[in-house]
């Protein structure tokens, strides 16, 4: 499908309706950006390039240096833009579904990118982001992670209850205050080197895993942090789990097994090449807690935080939609200035949320279910990738479905839009 056969005008009002105040010029490029990126699929310049319609005349080399500007705009605010992100995730749950939001980052060759995404249907829907130079600058990514997570509490709806998972790179004291500060929920793994007071001593993970004070299977209080003003005493349930996670029944074949043998010989060889003969091997400990989850949670229960953290892997399928399919790393690596990236990451969050409603709609439709059983004969297709057919299906025609679906895009978002105003 074409831009000209999805119409700017009904991107454009999607765009002005999810960006609130913002400048109308930065509006209107954004809505060129979302359009050209649903069509075309990829973020390339080359590829946008190619989505501009055919009355947007001009040749080659004007195209590209049009697509080339866009990122060279003001990054997207997300004072405005996140809450806005945030309801289209929630409206995606099923009812009575636990908003659990996941935590990661990406590397974007110079570039750390973080990503806050809800999780929902194996996906996380963008509600925030931030992004830094890779090495980074001394003190910043714990300070990023936080500024973060204050922009999303402040986002979030009073009357919603949510939780952020996150994995072993992000622990620390000052997060952990923050999301207590704003009774935020929380379950995140820590690594066997952290510091924890469990039982009144003060030692790390390892060593009440060895002294018995942290047990597999239950649940234990504890503290994290040292009593400074940086590091605040933070009080928590230390969830200890064992239980091996089982791939899905379509992956429990020899085929799978051997690539994942493959993938972890090729990472041994990276390891050897990335630090030489200094690289020390992982000690007894390590190994012999390799597949120990150490969670630090507000769950009730071990069960509890145990399910709450393995919806984190959800993010990892969003970047890699991200990455594979829409090249978002080519593309990150070469902008010279972290506010492009910015701007770049903030478009992408957009247009991946506004594709995976386009893909949940599609999925409740009685003509979309129709479609997928012809797509595949497992049904285990991503909204994200229903959406990407609405665009790119050789055997059916979507414009009038689609039409159709732009106005209850829209109608969604309209109580934020006055409560704003």
């Amino acid at each position: 499908m074409t831009a000209s056969a999805v119409g700017y005008e009904q991107v454009r009002t999607w765009v002005e309706v999810m960006l609130g105040t913002t400048h109308a010029t930065v509006v209107r490029t954004t809505a060129w950006i979302v359009l050209c990126v649903l069509t075309a699929q990829r973020i390339t310049a080359a590829a946008l390039a190619r989505a501009l319609p055919a009355d947007q005349a001009g040749s080659g080399r004007a195209r590209l240096t049009r697509v080339r500007r866009w990122w060279t705009g003001p990054p997207l605010e997300q004072t405005v833009v996140s809450p806005q992100l945030i309801q289209a995730g929630l409206t995606l749950l099923s009812p009575g579904q636990p908003v659990v939001v996941a935590l990661d980052t990406t590397r974007l060759g110079p570039w750390e990118v973080w990503l806050a995404g809800i999780v929902v249907q194996g996906r996380t829907v963008p509600i925030g982001w931030a992004v830094i130079p890779y090495p980074w600058p001394k003190g910043r990514f714990r300070t990023t992670t936080v500024a973060l997570l204050q922009r999303l509490q402040n986002a979030f709806p009073p009357s919603v209850s949510w939780s952020v998972v996150a994995d072993r790179g992000f622990p620390s004291a000052r997060l952990f205050a923050q999301l207590r500060q704003a009774d935020t929920s929380f379950s995140v793994r820590l690594r066997l080197n952290v510091w924890v007071t469990v039982a009144g001593v003060y030692a790390m993970v390892a060593a009440h895993l060895e002294a018995g004070r942290l047990v597999v299977g239950q649940r234990t209080a504890a503290v994290i942090g040292g009593g400074q003003r940086d590091q605040p005493l933070v009080p928590g349930w230390i969830a200890v789990s064992a239980a091996v996670v089982v791939p899905p029944k379509h992956k429990q074949n020899p085929g799978t097994e051997r690539e994942r043998r493959q993938r972890a010989t090729a990472r041994a060889k990276h390891r050897a090449r990335k630090y030489g003969r200094h690289t020390t091997p992982p000690s007894a400990t390590a190994r012999r807690y390799a597949q120990t989850w150490v969670l630090f949670t507000t769950a009730p229960t071990v069960a509890h935080a145990v399910a709450e953290y393995a919806q984190r892997m959800a993010i990892e399928e969003t970047f890699r939609d991200w990455h594979s399919g829409w090249g978002v790393r080519t593309v990150g690596v070469a902008l010279p200035t972290d506010t492009m990236v910015d701007r770049l990451i903030g478009v992408v969050c957009l247009t991946y949320g506004l594709q995976m409603s386009l893909g949940q709609r599609l999925s409740a439709d009685p003509l979309g279910q129709r479609r997928r059983a012809q797509w595949t004969a497992t049904d285990r297709v991503s909204w994200f990738w229903c959406g990407q057919r609405l665009f790119h299906d050789p055997g059916y025609d979507w414009r009038a479905w689609l039409a159709a679906q732009w106005n209850v895009l829209i109608d969604r978002f309209v109580p934020v839009v006055d409560k704003a105003a």
